[in-house]
């Protein structure tokens, strides 16, 4: 962040906190990330989610090309990776379409702005934050387009009243922010004292994370009960399996805990 944003950015901070921030529940990731792979098996999955994506299904259109920007079952290809975040993003996908801004914005001959706030925008209309609060920075550094203070300030307010982390930690680690919003007239808040831990009396649970491969295993599976994007009949599409024999039917929620987990993997 630019020196120049910090006295606007306390501004924004005092507008923010006029009113109690309302945090809406965050989608918890799933601890695993897609590193490049080239057996067999991965060959297999990649060969999957082409298929898939053929079919017309966004979430696996989205999900091939995070392949082919990680190199996951094939070579490493952006060309390619792009292009299927656009045609997910073509179906209302906001992680698409916030992920084929970020490749727009970076300095390259395939940079172009223009496109990237168009898809910042729509990946906004979605709900997803995460483009909400690069917009807000956008418009507040000025260095890719015009300086806009109403439009940073209409959507950095939107990702702080949402609870955005980002947006959070970066109005907490301006210094003036911090001094002018300690209430010096309130108390010291006592801290409280830990109570020892009971000595025998604990049961300990061990959790572990579902490995990369089954995560995708289980999209997959998802994938095949629900109806592609691009068709508008219903049921599966593939190898005549019907949605009951399906582990699950491309639930809501289960679809966006995929979709968050590979975002987390940027």
């Amino acid at each position: 962040m630019k020196g120049s944003i910090s006295t606007y950015t306390l501004g924004l901070l005092v507008l923010l906190c006029s009113g109690a921030a309302l945090a809406k529940p965050a989608v918890q990731s799933l601890s695993a990330q897609i590193i490049p792979c080239d057996t067999s098996d991965c060959s297999k999955t990649f060969q999957e989610y082409k298929t898939l994506a053929r079919y017309g299904h966004s979430d696996a259109m989205y999900t091939l090309a995070e392949l082919y920007r990680n190199g996951y079952g094939t070579e490493v290809d952006m060309r390619l990776a792009t292009k299927w975040y656009r045609r997910s993003a073509k179906y209302g996908n906001p992680f698409a379409q916030y992920k084929a801004a970020i490749i727009y914005l970076q300095e390259s001959e395939n940079q172009d702005i223009d496109k990237a706030m168009r898809y910042l925008r729509a990946a906004d209309r979605e709900g997803l934050d995460e483009a909400t609060h690069l917009l807000g920075l956008i418009y507040l550094e000025g260095e890719l387009i015009e300086t806009d203070r109403v439009k940073a300030k209409e959507y950095l307010s939107k990702s702080f009243e949402h609870g955005h982390k980002d947006t959070i930690n970066v109005l907490a680690n301006i210094s003036l922010i911090k001094l002018d919003h300690k209430d010096k007239n309130s108390a010291p808040t006592k801290l409280s004292v830990s109570q020892p831990a009971p000595v025998g009396e604990m049961e300990v649970i061990e959790v572990s994370a579902p490995s990369m491969e089954e995560v995708l295993t289980y999209h997959i599976t998802m994938l095949r009960g629900g109806t592609p994007d691009a068709r508008g009949t219903t049921g599966t599409m593939l190898r005549g399996r019907t949605c009951s024999e399906m582990i699950s039917c491309n639930t809501e929620s289960d679809s966006e805990r995929i979709r968050e987990f590979l975002m987390s993997t940027w």
